[in-house]
This record gives C-alpha cells, structure tokens and sequence, in this order.
C-alpha cells in the first residue's frame, strides 16, 4: 500500500505543468514568427524594424510610390510664420504700411483755439457745405435765430429734435428767399400782402389773427394767481357787476 501511495505521488509530480515567465513567453513567440518567416521566405525581423527613418537605405523601402508634393497655391507673405518650431503671426503683416507709419509717428494734436483760429480766418464754409458765407449778425437776423431756438413752442403738436447749440451763432450761414415753382398753382402759393421779411413779422401777423400766445398766457396767469389775493379781488369785481 505503501508503494501505491509512493507512485501516485511521483506520478503527480511528473503531470505538474510548468509556468513560464513574460520573457520566456516573449521569447516562445519570437521564434515561433522567425520559423514561420523563414518557411514564407521572408527576411528575418531585425531590433530596428519598429524605428522610422526617412532616408533608409533598404531596397524594399526605395521601391516605395512616392507621392508628388501637393501644391498649396498659397502666398509665401504669409500671417503665419515658423520661428524655431512654433507657429506666430508676423506683426508686419497685420497692419498695412500707411496705418503701421500713423502709429508708429508722432502726430501733434492741434489746440482748440488753432482750430478756432483756422475757422475764424476762413470766408466760407468749403464747397462741401455749398460755400456758405460768414453770419452777418444783424438785429433782425438775431431775433430770427431766437425765434427758429423756440420753435417747439410755436408749434407744440410737431415734434423737433433738441438743440444743442441753443444761445450759439453760426459760424457760416445766409438767408435765402423761398421761390414759387412752375408747378404750384397760385392757390398754393402766399398771398402777396401776407408776404413778410423774416420770421418774426410772419409769427406777430400770425399771433394778431390767431391770438392763441394771449390766451396762452393769461391760462398761465390764472392758474398761478388761483387762490392768491389778486384772484380773490376779481372774484368779488365780478359779483359786484352782477349785481
């Protein structure tokens, strides 16, 4: 029984399987490809075939199809530029050489009184405003300018833009006359006695006709005298014409 025992015991250590390492592993399979390599009548593989090199000098490498270099068609000037590798852009061009002249001079700034100056020593405004000549300021011209300053009060059912340069004389100005076109028919035209010189003699025919500035006012007047002691005066005028 003993003997029994002993064999089986020398019969399990013989069918233990023996465990192999990475290397050796590693080892198995490379042979194993160079055996199928040489059977196929392939080179055997060499410690360099997983390098890349552009200029190699093996024979199945040079029998290669080298393809043609694409052309781009793009300008050499261009934005991008290679310096050691890295990719900038070229500062000379990005802005054009008029605008890189303007920034990299120096331009004096011109004080307001040399440009108030220069106004002043011109005869008129430039063909681009229709060569318009100097203000003359006369009195009824100046009445005008007041009158044109408050037009939003002759007519406050129109709306007006807000002026900026209210109490301001224009530097260059003229009065013209309006002139009736062939087209319009005497019906649309100004009467001949209706016909004023300026502004101001055209709103005071208008105010005399219309009389909206009197009454305006004197709707003010009451309702700020409206239970003081001048308005308690007119009352008691009133009742004594009454009675």
């Amino acid at each position: 029984m003993a003997l029994a025992v002993k064999s089986l015991e020398q019969g399990a250590a013989f069918s233990t399987p023996e465990l192999l390492s990475d290397e050796r592993i590693e080892e198995l399979l490379k042979e194993a490809e160079t055996r199928l390599r040489a059977k196929a009548g392939l080179e055997p593989i060499s410690a360099n075939d997983d390098v890349l090199a552009l200029d190699s000098t093996n024979v199945a490498s040079q029998k290669r199809i080298h393809f043609p270099k694409l052309e781009h068609n793009l300008d050499r000037n261009s934005y991008l530029k290679n310096h050691n590798g890295i990719a900038k852009a070229s500062p000379d061009l990005m802005v054009p050489a008029e605008q890189r002249k303007m920034a990299d001079g120096l331009r004096a700034v011109a004080k307001e009184s040399d440009t108030n100056k220069k106004v002043n020593d011109q005869t008129d405004a430039g063909s681009e405003w229709f060569n318009l000549p100097k203000t003359e300021l006369t009195t009824a011209l100046k009445r005008d300018l007041q009158l044109i300053e408050m037009r939003n009060v002759l007519d406050p059912h129109r709306h007006y833009k807000k002026n900026s340069r209210k109490g301001k004389v224009p530097t260059f100005s003229q009065v013209g006359t309006v002139i009736e076109g062939p087209t319009e028919w005497y019906s649309g035209r100004i009467n001949r006695k209706d016909r004023t010189k300026n502004f101001v003699e055209a709103e005071m025919r208008n105010e005399a006709q219309t009389g909206r500035f009197k009454r305006k006012y004197g709707e003010i007047q009451d309702a700020k005298t409206s239970g003081k002691k001048a308005h308690y005066k007119k009352l008691q005028e009133k009742r004594k014409k009454r009675t």
